[in-house]
């Protein structure tokens, strides 16, 4: 086996590192916070990132890169084409975030029927006054579009609260825990049986502006819209219409076509819009998680076995 010289590109715990150091004693660890300003690019077997700091040149730089993990799913900020003429090879964290993105996807349904913000509202006016709107979740349809790790996590859940899954994905096929699956191209046909709609597709070309107006006129105008995927699967021309217009009850937004979304954008204002900041994956056990995956990658690389999570470039996932 010959040793790895492995970069790090983000802040690491050093019960980890102590934990990695111990398993692969033969490998080079260096730990950093700024790829562009490191003089010995050139030098890095593996580079150990969370995307947004690689690109086309520095890849252009490495020039003995062999592999490059990313501790996140997104791969939409990477250089595909320039990692595929170096042929080097791309592995993620896909999966790690099911839990928290599911605890997420919950919180903001829970809420909605319990009429959570209309109490906090409340409260602020020192008002008593009980909410008629107060519903339950049992019996109500999910649509989860997207029935990987965090979408069948979701309906594991969601069937917890008694809940009818709808499973969608690129072929229609049959995936446990939902009660039906369907393929993307079959999206329109199933939004009217939805009480929420949750989408977490990645970005690829497939799923830039998915969502048109015609699929939000398709849903029950009670509905509810949930996106923790990308934000680039509605466009803002899209989600001010519907806001504006009231298509559908809700509009739950963990990511937005523009992000950070500027502060004077429009759709802060609107009452039935709410919007978090990309949070829904966060949480204290991220790097733990991560670094499951990661830690079997490198016995698998010593061993010229198969690594998890390899990435199709051509695909984008």
């Amino acid at each position: 086996m010959i040793p790895l010289k492995i970069l790090f590109t983000m802040p690491i715990p050093d019960d980890l590192k102590a934990k990695q150091q111990e398993q692969f004693l033969d490998h080079t660890y260096e730990y950093i916070e700024n790829l562009a300003s490191y003089q010995a690019i050139d030098t890095v077997d593996c580079i150990v990132s969370y995307g947004s700091d690689i690109t086309e040149p520095i890849i252009e730089d490495a020039k003995a890169l062999r592999w490059l993990m990313i501790f996140s799913a997104g791969m939409e900020e990477l250089p595909h084409t320039k990692l595929q003429e170096k042929s080097i090879l791309v592995t993620n964290v896909r999966g790690i975030h099911a839990i928290p993105m599911a605890e997420f996807t919950m919180a903001y349904m829970l809420s909605h029927v319990k009429r959570l913000a209309n109490f906090a509202m409340k409260q602020t006016k020192n008002s008593w006054e009980r909410d008629p709107k107060i519903d339950e979740l049992a019996e109500k349809t999910i649509i989860i579009a997207g029935t990987g790790a965090i979408g069948t996590q979701i309906a594991q859940f969601a069937k917890a609260f008694q809940m009818k899954t709808i499973g969608v994905n690129t072929s229609g096929k049959t995936v446990s825990p939902f009660d039906k699956t369907v393929s993307i191209e079959e999206i329109q046909t199933i939004l009217p049986e939805g009480d929420f709609i949750v989408s977490i597709l990645p970005e690829t070309s497939a799923t830039k502006s998915l969502y048109k107006k015609a699929h939000f006129e398709a849903m029950k105008n009670s509905a509810v819209f949930i996106n923790i995927g990308r934000g680039s699967a509605v466009s803002e021309e899209t989600l001010l219409d519907v806001a504006t217009n009231q298509t559908i009850e809700h509009l739950y937004l963990d990511v937005s076509p523009i992000e950070p979304l500027p502060k004077n954008h429009a759709l802060w204002k609107f009452p039935n819009v709410t919007i978090t900041p990309h949070v829904s994956a966060h949480s204290p056990k991220y790097l733990y998680r991560s670094f499951d995956i990661w830690l079997e990658n490198v016995a698998r690389f010593q061993k010229e076995e198969p690594l998890l999570n390899t990435i199709n470039l051509n695909r984008g996932y």
